[in-house]
């Protein structure tokens, strides 16, 4: 079952150290001129192994995120899904409009939300339509995706609903050089111009309330945004913004033509202004409502390894550290020294009609330290925790820093169960690239985050995973 495919030995010369010793009469000495001798080879362990794996229900996690999801599709193969969201709101400290602008100028307030193109699932065109309403209770920091939002919101209350809209994701309705000059689609969300003034009101009498998110969110705890009629299409929106517009008095010097004297004017202008946006600093979460086809139920029942996003399945694997350092102690030495250790596991989508694809990363995080880990914000740390992106090429997850995590183990020198259990788990990668003295680049991981962005059905042939060990001994004589 797990055999080695392939030991390469690769001898290397002797390594001999002499001592030059040169004495008052110029001559070479002999003495030293053999201190060490023997042989050093480099053992690469290829091991095609069937690890043992298990797809697991992953129905409650961490959904906070500046994405948001919002719609409804109904796929044959994945399942039906349906998203909507709940947001605190990042105030602007000042209303950015003169006191002289009077009410009578204030002319309405809109959600705009901001989908990229071809940043969704399904069908565009499809007709949607989308609610807004105000919550009446603060969100809690540790909100996951299967909140409720009649916690937090009585949508059966009038009073509650700010606004409506319909829309589709296609953008279709822009006209040539719009469509050409704009890579987003905006949905528009109307509000009541009472909302503009009430919110002008409460900026020029108590501005303090705005100065914080945190005092901002005691009087307006945040917004519900609904998917409430269409299915067929989900929008991934990665930015929010409410926007106040209003118009100004401004003055302009135009030159007569024949006298050529100036005559000033005062012309109307229309402006606008955000006042209100979904930012990291707020709490932000998804609501999403999963429900998986019978056909990934059945092959997670089956044995199979399957992962999808947003939530549904993981994976959970144990790793072979046990066989891997039996074939390491069988062959080591005290000047034996560890050069690698990577795991491949081939992977490749299940076929829909929707182009609903893999995972772009996976995290391999200990199966005991998995909630933890998305709860605390943590990065990889390449010990116990490590990402592998999705080669497209090869069709598979490689994870190529094991090294540290396998001579923890052998200077432990036990290993436990939950050493070797770990999760599989869809991520969100957000780097950064530095460039050094040396002109040479480094990567750094700034964030590590449960991937919701959009629907995804990936399967891990976990019975062809690949383990490449290489280590190098030396034998003295």
């Amino acid at each position: 079952m797990k055999t080695r495919l392939n030991t390469v030995f690769y001898t290397a010369l002797s390594l001999i150290f002499s001592s030059l010793l040169f004495s008052c009469q110029d001559d070479l000495s002999s003495q030293g001129s053999s201190l060490v001798k023997g042989e050093v080879s480099i053992i690469v362990d290829s091991i095609p192994t069937a690890i043992k794996a298990e797809s697991v229900d992953y129905n409650a996690y961490d959904a906070r995120s500046t994405t948001k999801l919002l719609g409804r599709v109904k796929v044959p193969e994945y399942g039906s899904l349906s998203c909507t969201f709940l947001s605190q709101l990042y105030p602007s400290p000042t209303l950015g409009i003169s006191d002289t602008v009077p009410e009578a100028y204030i002319d309405s307030i809109k959600l705009l939300l901001q989908v990229p193109r071809k940043s969704f699932t399904g069908d565009a065109n499809t007709p949607q339509q989308v609610k807004v309403y105000r919550l009446n209770n603060q969100l809690p920091a540790d909100i996951t995706n299967n909140a409720d939002p009649s916690a937090y919101c009585n949508t059966s209350d009038p009073a509650a609903l700010i606004g409506s809209s319909t829309y589709t994701l296609s953008g279709l309705n822009l006209t040539d050089t719009a469509y050409k000059n704009n890579t987003s689609v905006f949905i528009r969300v109307p509000f009541p111009r009472e909302e503009a003034l009430r919110l002008v009101r409460q900026y020029r009498t108590n501005p303090a309330i705005f100065q914080w998110p945190q005092t901002f969110a005691q009087t307006f705890p945040g917004i519900y945004v609904e998917q409430t009629f269409g299915n067929g299409c989900i929008g991934n929106i990665d930015q929010l913004g409410i926007f106040l517009y209003y118009r100004v008095d401004k003055k302009e010097s135009v030159k007569d033509p024949d006298s050529e004297e100036m005559t000033t004017t005062t012309v109307i202008k229309r402006d606008s202004v955000c006042v209100f946006t979904g930012t990291p600093e707020v709490i932000s979460s998804n609501v999403i409502k999963l429900n998986l086809s019978d056909k990934l139920k059945d092959m997670a029942a089956s044995g199979k390894s399957i992962i999808t996003t947003p939530g549904g399945y993981l994976t959970d694997i144990t790793f072979p550290a046990k066989e891997i350092l039996d074939r390491y102690n069988q062959n080591s030495s005290r000047l034996t020294v560890v050069s690698s250790l990577s795991m491949e596991i081939p992977a490749e989508e299940i076929k829909n009609d929707y182009g609903i694809g893999v995972a772009p990363y996976l995290l391999m995080v200990k199966k005991a330290d998995r909630e933890k880990f998305f709860q605390n914000n943590s990065l990889p740390d390449e010990v116990t925790t490590f990402t592998a992106p999705y080669n497209a090429a090869k069709k598979s997850y490689s994870f190529t820093t094991l090294r540290t995590y396998i001579l923890s183990l052998i200077e432990k020198g036990e290993i436990t169960p939950e050493d070797t259990e770990f999760s599989l788990v869809p991520v969100d990668i957000t780097s950064e690239n530095v460039t050094n003295y040396d002109n040479t680049i480094t990567t750094y991981v700034t964030r590590c985050a449960n991937y919701i962005s959009k629907p995804t059905m990936t399967l891990l042939d976990t019975e062809n995973t690949i383990i490449n060990f290489t280590y190098t001994k030396q034998e003295i004589e």
